[in-house]
């Protein structure tokens, strides 16, 4: 499926599942160890729809070309209760809809899967994160390597349109070489895209409390810039800061990076809509109490200071050239708010103009992005 997103305003949809088998020591998602109860994921997803149906007055006509079913961990569900809310959203999806659920290699086998797929999931993403024991035991990752393994294979054979594999590297005790046997493996088992991303020690989670030994700045700087060789003479095109494919972009994340707009429906879901001049945002509570409740969050607008930041903050994680007029299409606001800006980054070597409405990053701006970003603090 093929978007032309400098012609079309888009919307994606984002489902959260928050519940989990263990929550994971470096994981800062909003995600519970709750485990498996179908009676709670039948109130869940009632809920679900209920929020959907709150949000169909904003929507009028849009379609939607991506869904994503995220967590948590989403391959806990009851394949029939997550093909029961497909079909409740049908009349709202386009033809060429991308569908995406996440999963634990941990939680499925080939029928499972195959399951999944009937109920209209056409976009596997399996949480593999490593294939070495020892790094899955150390992260505190409930399946094993030979699972990881027979779950991607599995995926291979159901035979969806895209199967994407998350892979950590940085992980504590992980060598260049243990990180790149990572990356030859996830090649090996034929998927069509591959997030490959570095572990981050997040505040407010065990890892952030009790820090393991990780590798150096240095080794993760060989790490990284090896691997990224890797990844393209494997065929893997490097199109985002941590998104690799070989064949289609994950049209759901590229229109978050666009800052297209997106409904996000379950506990601690996001949205941002602009509609009518103004960006429009709602949180859900994280509470996943508070939500089978039926509370579903307030609306408010983004104040327009805080926009040329918000916009920054994601479509310059994208390594494609960007259209000038692409700022107004998203946000409403002329691109001049932004052009001064731009221009000091560009006297900086971070941003490169290579006409007067087309520009991007450059590869040194790659590696500073974040200093690039903080230009466009208000």
């Amino acid at each position: 499926m093929i978007f032309d997103f400098l012609q079309d305003n888009y919307t994606g949809l984002y489902i959260h599942y928050p519940f989990c088998m263990h929550k994971c020591p470096y994981c800062d998602f909003n995600s519970y160890a709750k485990g498996i109860d179908e009676s709670r994921d039948e109130l869940y997803f009632l809920r679900l729809k209920e929020d959907f149906s709150f949000w169909q007055p904003k929507l009028k006509d849009r379609k939607f070309i991506s869904v994503f079913i995220g967590g948590g961990t989403p391959s806990l569900c009851k394949a029939k209760l997550i093909g029961n809310f497909i079909d409740f959203i049908a009349p709202y999806l386009s033809k060429d809809c991308e569908i995406t659920m996440e999963a634990n290699p941990g939680t499925v086998d080939i029928n499972k899967l195959k399951d999944f797929k009937t109920a209209g999931i056409n976009r596997l993403s399996l949480g593999v994160q490593s294939f070495d024991d020892a790094l899955l035991k150390r992260i505190g990752r409930i399946h094993d390597a030979a699972a990881a393994k027979k779950a991607c294979e599995d995926a291979d054979k159901c035979a969806f349109s895209a199967f994407n594999i998350d892979l950590m590297h940085g992980l504590p005790g992980q060598s260049l070489e243990a990180a790149f046997h990572d990356i030859k493996i996830a090649a090996a088992l034929n998927c069509s895209h591959l997030s490959w991303y570095e572990l981050t020690i997040e505040e407010d989670t065990y890892f952030g409390k009790h820090t393991p030994t990780l590798p150096s700045e240095d080794e993760l700087y060989a790490i990284e810039e090896k691997g990224f060789a890797l990844l393209k003479s494997l065929g893997f095109n490097r199109y985002e800061v941590s998104a690799f494919s070989r064949e289609k972009h994950c049209v759901h994340n590229e229109n978050y990076w666009r800052f297209g707009d997106y409904v996000g429906i379950g506990a601690g879901a996001h949205s941002k809509l602009f509609n009518g001049g103004n960006t429009i945002r709602r949180a859900c509570p994280a509470s996943p109490s508070d939500y089978l409740k039926g509370d579903f969050g307030k609306f408010y607008t983004v104040e327009d200071s805080d926009i040329p930041f918000e916009y920054m903050l994601n479509r310059l994680r994208l390594f494609n050239d960007i259209k000038t007029f692409e700022y107004k299409l998203h946000t409403g606001q002329d691109f001049s708010l932004v052009k001064g800006v731009l221009d000091k980054a560009a006297s900086l070597s971070l941003i490169e103009f290579k006409d007067d409405e087309t520009y991007c990053v450059t590869a040194y701006g790659r590696q500073m992005l974040n200093d690039i970003l903080e230009m466009f603090l208000p």
